[in-house]
């Protein structure tokens, strides 16, 4: 159980109407699958916020409180002004996309207990929720990202949905980075803003068991961060752009 005195709390506003507020070209690092023994997740994070860039981490609430090595982590990061923890479902299986009021709130009730944050962005796995699941998660949290392209605002929640990810788990490869870089830019273009998404795995010698790090395609995930730096916007989290009131 968490024992630390430092509970992180973002801006939550209960029964509002939510505004996406991206003034300038904004670009959000989303790492999906932050869960119990998920070894890579911590080169990948210390590479980002080394470069002081902000990141969301979706963390899978299943089975946490048996990984002392994350739950340790997690807990000597979440103050930092560039990390955002974030829900991404109970289990991380189908079930999620029509998660139970009774599911979300334990995965909820988890993420505060074990880490001491109380999130305000859920990001559904595979980025896929029912109409009725959706409408349960507004009741506890203010943004959620999902389904590919959709920016809306509305009562009680914005979405800002993922623009692009590093890898294709379609066809076992990894996405060009100068797809990811043009589509940034052409979701940039039309929104200010775009939602890069990744997965520690993707970096791991054996995507299916992932256990070690892969030295070369981690330089690829780099040189992703290089490119897309190299891009004119600014990077943040997601409670840094939503506004409820």
């Amino acid at each position: 159980i968490f024992q630390n005195d430092k509970f992180v709390t973002y801006e939550q506003i209960e029964d509002n109407s939510c505004h996406v507020n991206s003034v300038t070209p904004t670009i959000i690092l989303r790492l999906d699958d932050v869960r119990a023994y998920s070894i890579l997740t911590k080169p990948i994070v210390d590479e980002v916020i080394g470069r002081n860039l902000p990141i969301t981490l979706a963390v899978i609430p299943m089975d946490l409180e048996k990984d002392r090595g994350i739950l340790n982590y997690l807990r000597q990061i979440k103050t930092n002004p560039l990390i955002e923890i974030a829900q991404h479902g109970k289990e991380h299986t189908e079930s999620d996309i029509n998660i139970s009021e009774e599911s979300l709130l334990h995965g909820y009730r988890e993420i505060q207990s074990l880490i001491g944050v109380l999130p305000v962005t859920y990001i559904p796995p595979y980025n896929k929720i029912s109409p009725d699941s959706k409408e349960k998660v507004s009741y506890y949290f203010n943004i959620i990202s999902g389904k590919e392209g959709v920016i809306k605002e509305g009562d009680n929640i914005a979405e800002i949905g993922q623009t692009v990810g590093t890898y294709e788990y379609t066809t076992g490869e990894f996405v060009p980075i100068e797809r990811i870089v043009s589509k940034c830019k052409e979701s940039l273009d039309k929104t200010n803003l775009c939602v890069v998404t990744i997965h520690p795995q993707e970096y791991a010698t054996d995507i299916n068991s992932p256990l070690y790090l892969d030295k070369e395609k981690f330089e690829r995930f780099k040189q992703t961060l290089d490119e897309l730096q190299k891009v004119d916007a600014e990077f943040s989290r997601f409670n840094d752009v939503v506004t409820c009131s």
